[in-house]
């Protein structure tokens, strides 16, 4: 099996676009500095996220099998194939928190559609906090939405996952343009576009009241909002032919993820310039501070909510799915059970994961998930938790260790040998970008972002 061009930049690119391109990145601009943050975070993705994705996709290609043998080349010591299962491992973790809040989500796009009097007239905040607390309905929802990805994953490749990117990414794109482009028709005055444009420099230096810092919020953006670290862009890859143009295709899907994030501020930032009291980061900015706002829309507030849910459904779904592609890859090349098998097995596997996050985020569940490692504040603490080092601390590690092995075993020459198999050619600007990003930017930035989250922890 084996995807097309367009399939695999689209499957990568939707791995890559999800939360962190419709509530994160949206978040951080608002307080970050307005577009002063957009370009710092263009600028970073630019220096180091194009490169790393240049890395994953070509080790990828050149191993043809899955996250473990790609660290299995010629020469490579037994150790190296730990890089690839702390990679799946990442993965799995990330999926267990991921598809509680697609549950979520799921859970709002059927009230949208079935209870809006009940979601137009109860404050979002108790809503929220009543729908993430209520562990029944939220584990049939999670169940629901994991059970949704088991099929997808579990299909022969082009009949699941490229018929879902090329589908999904599309749809993805004309939901947030619709969006754009009604909202201020519906109701100017709801938007403020100064709140995105403005060029407040200042608020990426200065620290925050807990020390946080724009800048590094903007370098962590350009890893995170990839998907990198965590082995699913390499084993995407692993799906190419071997004379495929990783040069061509990584920046393609980086270039498209980029939009998207742009397109997400676009949508979210400026809803957010007239709100009188807090704005939170995380998921309560998108269940509590945007319902509120969509319901100031009137009539127009349940489709409005209805499209923005669903738009974020199929953002989570086309990243989700890329989250079991590594655990399933392996386990169908290492072990040789069947696709099917193996993807509705992961997808019981990543439910019963998913069970102490839904449980951690209820008022009535027990302190040691509430509160887990002091990390539950007002709770939600596995879940916080699970956030914290597997959805960024271990991402850094991976993307850090795939230097280590880069610059350790395959070498540069053998790099840019796999880059020009096929008949392509590494000209000598890439060549000298690539060495001083593998060699001394992207160390240097991870090594910043450890010790900024270490110390805040």
């Amino acid at each position: 099996m084996s995807f097309s061009r367009s399939g695999h930049i689209l499957a990568s690119a939707g791995a890559a676009i999800g939360v962190a391109n419709l509530v994160i990145f949206p978040y951080r601009v608002h307080f970050f500095g307005g577009s002063a943050y957009v370009l710092a975070f263009v600028g970073f993705t630019l220096l180091m996220g194009i490169p790393l994705m240049i890395l994953e996709n070509a080790l990828g290609k050149r191993s043809g099998t899955d996250a473990i043998d790609a660290f299995r080349g010629e020469g490579d010591g037994p150790g190296w194939a730990w890089i690839g299962r702390l990679g799946i491992v990442t993965a799995i973790m990330v999926a267990s928190f991921y598809l509680v809040l697609a549950g979520w989500t799921l859970d709002y796009v059927w009230q949208y559609l079935t209870d809006y009097a009940t979601v137009s007239s109860t404050p979002a905040g108790p809503a929220f906090g009543a729908a993430i607390g209520t562990m029944n309905r939220a584990l049939l929802f999670t169940g629901l939405f994991t059970a949704i990805v088991a099929v997808i994953s579990s299909s022969e490749l082009r009949r699941g996952i490229e018929r879902l990117s090329k589908f999904a990414m599309p749809m993805l794109v004309l939901l947030v343009l619709f969006l754009i482009i009604s909202l201020p028709l519906l109701r100017p005055e709801a938007v403020d576009y100064w709140n995105l444009l403005r060029f407040d420099w200042e608020a990426l230096f200065l620290p925050t009241e807990s020390g946080e810092l724009g800048i590094l919020h903007a370098l962590g953006q350009a890893f995170f909002s990839l998907g990198l670290g965590a082995a699913s862009m390499l084993t995407f890859a692993a799906h190419l032919d071997r004379q495929a143009n990783v040069l061509d295709h990584a920046p393609t899907i980086v270039h498209l993820d980029t939009v998207v994030a742009i397109l997400g501020a676009l949508l979210v930032v400026p809803l957010l310039g007239n709100i009188e009291g807090d704005i939170y980061g995380g998921p309560p900015l998108v269940f509590i501070n945007l319902v509120e706002i969509f319901k100031t829309y009137g009539a127009a507030g349940q489709w409005v909510g209805l499209t923005f849910f669903i738009l974020l459904g199929v953002a989570i779904l086309t990243s989700a799915v890329s989250l079991f592609e590594p655990a399933l890859r392996a386990l169908t090349t290492q072990r040789g059970w069947s696709r099917r098998v193996t993807g509705f097995a992961l997808g019981g596997l990543v439910f019963l994961l998913a069970v102490p996050v839904v449980i951690s985020c209820a008022s009535d569940g027990p302190a040691w998930l509430t509160n887990f490692a002091g990390m539950g504040d007002p709770g939600m603490g596995y879940f916080n938790f699970l956030l914290e080092w597997f959805g960024s601390i271990l991402l850094l590690v991976g993307t850090l260790l795939l230097c280590i092995y880069l610059l350790r075993r395959w070498t540069l020459d053998g790099f840019f040998a796999e880059l020009e198999i096929g008949g392509h050619t590494v000209s000598a600007a890439w060549r000298s970008r690539l060495t001083i990003a593998y060699k001394y930017i992207i160390p240097i930035g991870i090594g910043l972002l450890l010790i900024a989250k270490l110390l805040v922890l």
